[in-house]
C-alpha cells in the first residue's frame, strides 16, 4: 500500500551501497533530502521517477582533498573545477585554501565567491604556515567553522614552482595545543617531506643527470616521508592531538597507524587514487611532467600495502588532491607538481579496486562518503543514503568503458590517468535531490552548491570512533 504523500523524486531499481551491505531498495527524496528507503512498491508517487537500472547508488562522494586556484580567478576555477566535481559524482569537497597573512583579512573574499560559483557544495581546510596565523587557529574555528589545519613539515624547497612555506616543528607544536582544544572536528594535516632530505637528494639525482619522473621520484623517495610521518605520529601523542596525513603513499604508515590507534591515539590516514594505481616507472609518463606529484609516486609493493590498509580499515579515507594547474612542458624538475583528479577520482578506484577484486564495493561507500563526512562534521546531512541526510546520490555504471581525455572529464587540466581506459563511470549525480550530471552533461549552475555547516559538536561524544 502506498502513502498517500507526494515525494518529488524516486530513484528506483537501484542497487543501494553502505558501509555495511547493498539492498535493492528505492530512494524516495522531497524537499531535497531523503525521506524513504524502501521498496518502491511502499514508497509514494512521485513527481519524477528515475530508474537506476539494476546499476549501484552510491552516497555522493566528499572528497576529503580538493586543491582549487592555479593561478586563475577564483570565480572561474570554482565553477569549472566543481563542474568536473559533478561529472566524477562528488557532490561536497573540502578544499584547501592558504594566505600569506592571516586569514581574517584574505578569507572573507574567497568564502563569498565560493557561495555564487561553486556547483558543489563545499567546506575548508586552512594551510597554516605563520606563527601568527596558529595563535588565530581559535577565531577561524570560531568565524569560519573551520576546524581542520594543514601543515608542511617540509618537501618544499626555497625557489619550489607553487611557492608552499614549510613549518618548522615549533609551529607544529604550537598549533596542536590550539587544534586539540576544537572538539571532535579538530584536526591537525602533516604533508610528511623533509626538506632539507629532499634538496640534498635532489642535488645529487640532477648531477647524475636524471631528467625524467623516475629522477623525480628518486629525489622525493619513501624514507623522507616515512621519517616526518613517524615524527608527526609522535609530536601528536605528546600534544595529545588528532591527526590526519593526507596523500600517504607508504606501506609503512599503514603498521604505523594501526599501532598508534591500537595505544588508543588518534591517527587517520588518507590516500589518493594515483598512489593506488600508477607507480614512478610508469612508461606511459616517464618522458612528462604529467605525473609530477608530491609525495611523489612510488612502486606496486607500496600500493599492495595501501590497498591492504584499505581493506582492514586502517587508510580511512581516500581523496583526489585534485590540483588544477597547467602542465608547461619545460621538462620535470621545472614543471609544477600536480593535476586534475576530481572527474576520475571514483572510476580509477572502481577499475582497479572493486573490479580488480582488491576491495568491496562497500568499502568505496565508506571511505569516499561516509568517514570523510564523519570526520570532517557534514554527517549526518552527508557521505550515507540514509533517511533525513541531504540526497546526495550518484548512479554508476560499472561495465562501459570510457577512456580519459577532456571530452570525458570535461577539464581543461591534465589528468595523470589520461588515455587511460576506465570504467565505473557516474551516469547521473545528484545533490541536494537535484540532478547536477546526467550522461556526460552537466545540469547544474554556478552558485548552487552551498558551503555546508557543521553541526554543534557533541563535546561528550568519543573522538576516535574509527580506533580499532
Amino acid at each position: 500500500m502506498r502513502a498517500d504523500t507526494t515525494v518529488d523524486t524516486i530513484v528506483a531499481n537501484g542497487r543501494i551501497v553502505s558501509p555495511s551491505g547493498v539492498v535493492e531498495a528505492a530512494v524516495a527524496v522531497k524537499d531535497g533530502r531523503i525521506v524513504a528507503v524502501a521498496d518502491e512498491s511502499v514508497l509514494p508517487e512521485a513527481a519524477e521517477r528515475i530508474d537506476a537500472q539494476g546499476r549501484y547508488v552510491l552516497p555522493g562522494l566528499v572528497d576529503p582533498h580538493v586543491h582549487l586556484g592555479g593561478g586563475r580567478p577564483l570565480s572561474e576555477i570554482f565553477a569549472s573545477e566543481t563542474a568536473c566535481a559533478a561529472v566524477g559524482g562528488i557532490t561536497t569537497v573540502l578544499q584547501y585554501r592558504r594566505s600569506p597573512s592571516t586569514f581574517l583579512d584574505t578569507f572573507p573574499a574567497e568564502l563569498e565567491t565560493a557561495k555564487t560559483r561553486m556547483l558543489v557544495d563545499t567546506q575548508f581546510h586552512f594551510i597554516i604556515s605563520t606563527m601568527e596565523q596558529v595563535e588565530e587557529i581559535p577565531r577561524y574555528a570560531e568565524e569560519f567553522g573551520v576546524t581542520s589545519f594543514k601543515f608542511y613539515m617540509g618537501g618544499y624547497e626555497p625557489g619550489n614552482p607553487i611557492g608552499l612555506v614549510s613549518v618548522n616543528d615549533a609551529v607544529l607544536y604550537a598549533a596542536m595545543e590550539k587544534i586539540r582544544e576544537l572538539g571532535p572536528y579538530g584536526w591537525c594535516m602533516v604533508h610528511c617531506e623533509d626538506d632539507s632530505l629532499v634538496c640534498h637528494l635532489t642535488a645529487k639525482v640532477k648531477e647524475a643527470g636524471g631528467d625524467d619522473l623516475a629522477a623525480y621520484s628518486a629525489s622525493r623517495p619513501d624514507f623522507v616521508e616515512e621519517q616526518d610521518l613517524l615524527r608527526a605520529i609522535w609530536l601528536a601523542d605528546l600534544q595529545e592531538c588528532p591527526l590526519y596525513v593526507p596523500h600517504t603513499t607508504v606501506g609503512m604508515a599503514v603498521d604505523a597507524a594501526a599501532e598508534s590507534r591500537r595505544k588508543g591515539r588518534t591517527v587517520v590516514l588518507e590516500t589518493c587514487p594515483h598512489y593506488l594505481a600508477l607507480t614512478a616507472d610508469d612508461a606511459r609518463l616517464a618522458g612528462s611532467g604529467v605525473g609530477k606529484v608530491a609525495p611523489a609516486l612510488r612502486n606496486e609493493a607500496h600500493q599492495a600495502e595501501l590497498w591492504r590498509g584499505l581493506r582492514e580499515g586502517w587508510i580511512s579515507t581516500i581523496g583526489s588532491d585534485h590540483v588544477p594547474i597547467p602542465k608547461s612542458g619545460k621538462g620535470i624538475w621545472e614543471e609544477a607538481p600536480g593535476f586534475a583528479g576530481l572527474a576520475t577520482m571514483l572510476p580509477v578506484v572502481l577499475t582497479e579496486g572493486v573490479l580488480k577484486g582488491r576491495i568491496a564495493i562497500e568499502k568505496v561507500a565508506e571511505t569516499m562518503a561516509y568517514n570523510p563526512a564523519r570526520l570532517f562534521g557534514l554527517a549526518p546531512t552527508k557521505g550515507a543514503i540514509q533517511v533525513g541526510a541531504d540526497a546526495d546520490l550518484v548512479i554508476v555504471d560499472m561495465d562501459t568503458e570510457k577512456v580519459v581525455g577532456p571530452d570525458v572529464t570535461q577539464s581543461e587540466f591534465v589528468s595523470a590517468f589520461e588515455g587511460v581506459p576506465l570504467r565505473g563511470w557516474p551516469t547521473l549525480t545528484m545533490r541536494r535531490g537535484d540532478v547536477i550530471y546526467r550522461d556526460g552533461e552537466v545540469l547544474a549552475q554556478p552558485g548552487s552548491g552551498q558551503v555546508v555547516v557543521k553541526p554543534e559538536p557533541d563535546k561528550d561524544k568519543e573522538r576516535n570512533w574509527h580506533a580499532a
